[in-house]
């Protein structure tokens, strides 16, 4: 029976409770808001937050009571500047007409498809290394996952660079860096601050560079196998508008997401040597040449490398729920219109379901593991679950097994420090050093 009154939480300051608290580190304030318990009340941005820690609370959210929640918050109206009305932001009818329609391109008969290109683009990868000469890894991965996910979404005769897609898409997650995070939430959209019109200017080029391939595909009787052949022929027409805001969020939210998993794979395995000798063992021993979609199906420890990276760092480090009512959970209500945080981070570290939760232990995925569904979770749950999940984890693998069965990588720095923005991105440049096997 909910009590009706407030959880127990941090104590805050007049005006602006703990918002100081969450901008200054994010994921550290999770951790120590979590000793308050199950369900744990604070004040950010004016908003009256509630934190779910135990697994079963943040199943029922996902899962069973997702009827009486939604995405809606104001990181989703940022998101929405980028990629309209897609499958990430849509709510209610539209959403469930957009996911049917979109679901058949996911389907693991489909992905099979997309092996050669995942493989072709990281082996073009590791032949831009050059012996002895650092590189940024994550900016490395970030065009790799690029590459891979516009030739899936439009096949092989778009060219990145002679379209400008490749400045314009850095140009457009420019205010979502983390140095750049104070003007974009805190700086009214009215100040003329120079990022945002580059921003801005790129997001139209993007915008016109993809209605110039969808009118072109629409008079086109070619058959293709990507994604935006097989949304034009959905059982469920789209409008372009639609198909539009579709290509904008595969664009934004599939490419970067896979890029930090891979980029914290190369970080954990270059302090790990144990880890990346037994990675190594499995290559040497499942591929007969250059990776397929087939051998993903006989890896074990190159999937949990993915697994565990995704544990320690989860690129959504956080999901965020609005009540559509008033909600009991736990022994408390939230209030409709609150914002309720499940913290991927927090759950993914506990100690209650990890042994050495903060330790980089592939093994650990190897057995059946005694431990609730919802200690982790990546992708999300239930019905809004990722889409791109088997996506995502086909390409991670693929492209971490073609890598590192040529390459492995040094580090030349210490400490990997992490930035909370909309994604859980490195605050520097992850500079490494290939060393060629």
């Amino acid at each position: 029976m909910a009590t009706g009154t407030t959880p127990p939480g941090p104590d805050g300051l007049p005006l602006i409770g703990n918002t100081h608290q969450w901008a200054r580190d994010p994921c550290a304030f999770r951790e120590r808001a979590a000793d308050y318990g199950r369900v744990v009340g604070f004040e950010i941005m004016g908003w009256d937050a509630y934190m779910l820690t135990e697994p079963g609370d943040i199943e029922a959210v996902l899962t069973d009571e997702h009827g009486r929640f939604e995405k809606h918050d104001e990181s989703t109206e940022q998101l929405e500047e980028f990629v309209g009305q897609g499958l990430l932001n849509s709510e209610g009818e539209l959403w469930e007409r957009q996911r049917e329609a979109i679901q058949p391109a996911f389907f693991m008969e489909q992905i099979k498809r997309y092996g050669d290109i995942m493989v072709d683009r990281a082996e073009a990868a590791v032949d831009r290394l050059s012996r002895g000469v650092s590189v940024d890894v994550q900016e490395q991965m970030l065009r790799t996952t690029l590459e891979i996910l516009v030739e899936c979404m439009f096949g092989e005769d778009i060219d990145l660079e002679a379209r400008g897609l490749y400045d314009a898409v850095e140009a457009v997650q420019e205010p979502l860096q983390p140095a750049n995070q104070p003007v974009t939430f805190l700086v009214p959209d009215w100040v003329p601050v120079p990022m945002r019109r580059r921003a801005q200017r790129a997001q139209a080029h993007i915008e016109r560079e993809i209605d110039d391939i969808l009118r072109e595909r629409r008079w086109s009787d070619s058959d293709r196998n990507d994604l935006l052949a097989m949304l034009l022929n959905s059982d469920a027409p789209m409008s372009d508008q639609q198909i539009r805001d579709e290509m904008l969020t595969f664009l934004f939210a599939g490419h970067e997401t896979t890029a930090l998993t891979l980029t914290y794979v190369w970080d954990l395995l270059s302090r790990t040597p144990d880890a990346e000798a037994r990675l190594h063992e499995e290559l040497d021993d499942v591929l007969a040449g250059r990776p397929t979609v087939e051998d993903v199906f006989a890896f074990e420890y190159t999937e949990a490398v993915v697994r565990e990276a995704m544990r320690l760092y989860p690129a959504a480090h956080e999901i965020r729920r609005q009540p559509v009512e008033d909600v009991e959970i736990g022994g408390y209500t939230l209030p409709e219109g609150s914002l309720v945080v499940l913290p991927t981070w927090v759950l993914h570290r506990d100690e209650r379901f990890w042994d050495e939760p903060e330790q980089f232990r592939p093994e650990r995925w190897l057995g059946d593991a005694d431990r609730p569904a919802f200690a982790y979770f990546p992708f999300g749950g239930g019905p809004r679950r990722c889409i791109g999940q088997q996506f995502a984890m086909t390409e991670a693998q693929l492209v971490v097994a073609t890598m590192a069965d040529r390459v492995t990588f040094e580090r030349e720095y210490d400490d990997l420090e992490l930035s909370a923005a909309v994604t859980l991105q490195p605050k520097t440049t992850v500079q490494m050093r290939p060393r060629f096997r």
